[in-house]
């Protein structure tokens, strides 16, 4: 496959989306400040899905 630039342009924007569409992040400081129902609330929202699959 050739490395053409508009392909590689397309598919930086195409992550750069995906990356802004996502839920922001939390971290495990904010795991330690959180509720039982908060957590339970982020974790459904995809705000610990970093954690919970090691890329964090």
């Amino acid at each position: 496959m050739t490395d053409d630039p508009m392909r590689a342009m397309i598919r930086d924007e195409i992550l750069k989306a995906m990356q802004e569409a996502r839920p922001a992040q939390y971290t495990r400081e904010d795991l330690a400040r959180m509720s039982p129902e908060q957590i339970a609330q982020a974790r459904r929202a995809g705000h610990f899905d970093d954690l919970m699959f090691g890329r964090n």
